[in-house]
């Protein structure tokens, strides 16, 4: 077992092995969460060690969603700052990789939903809601240099959609285990196929003329 971080860098290192250790372990086993000794041994740490950095299991397991969420958001940016024009299908094929890149992503996003109601205290849920929604605004921000009328209510609506038709069409817990445990977090050719379809309209809709 490793000994305690002291100096921010450190400490910043341990809390992404921790982090990178309850992903590891939720792909592998995705019809159920890792328990606080499970990934600090994953991790190589002192079950102590990982409560410094997070109270529960259900808070360690929101700060991936919120890494995951950051990445996006990211992405998004980086490629709105980019010199070249940035068309309507270049966001939907950012995306479309983004959800490729990041199996946990979808599963996550859907567990969290619920452990926001049930299992985090109203600050840590608020804190985390103060922090995604300024992310979105700067992704929107950064968005409007090409799509005049992106707006948040059209990101939170593609949002929606993403986890809404994942949700729609994923597998069972029982019958993924009956098949294979990973069709848990996948994306599939049809829902992805459905999803670029989906999100397509939903776009034209609101940026017309401009997405033409």
């Amino acid at each position: 077992m490793q000994n305690r971080a002291t100096n921010p860098e450190d400490k910043e290192l341990r809390r992404e092995a921790i982090l990178d250790a309850a992903v590891k372990l939720w792909l592998a086993q995705p019809e159920r969460m890792a328990n606080m000794a499970e990934i600090a041994t994953a991790a190589g740490l002192a079950k102590g060690t990982v409560y410094l950095y997070f109270r529960s299991k259900e808070e360690l397991f929101l700060a991936i969603h919120e890494h995951h969420v950051s990445e996006f958001f990211n992405r998004v940016i980086a490629r709105a700052q980019h010199q070249n024009p940035m068309l309507m299908d270049d966001m939907l094929e950012l995306n479309h990789q983004f959800l490729l890149d990041t199996p946990a992503f979808l599963p996550l996003a859907a567990l969290c939903h619920g452990m926001m109601e049930r299992h985090i205290p109203l600050e840590v849920g608020y804190a985390f809601e103060a922090r995604t929604y300024q992310r979105l605004d700067a992704a929107v921000a950064a968005l409007q240099r090409h799509f005049p009328n992106v707006t948040q209510a059209l990101m939170l609506q593609s949002y929606a959609l993403i986890l809404g038709l994942w949700q729609l069409l994923r597998p069972t817990p029982l019958k993924a285990l009956m098949k294979e445990r990973a069709l848990l977090c996948a994306c599939t050719d049809d829902y992805l196929f459905m999803l670029d379809t989906a999100l397509q309209a939903l776009w034209r809709g609101a940026l017309l003329p401009e997405a033409l």
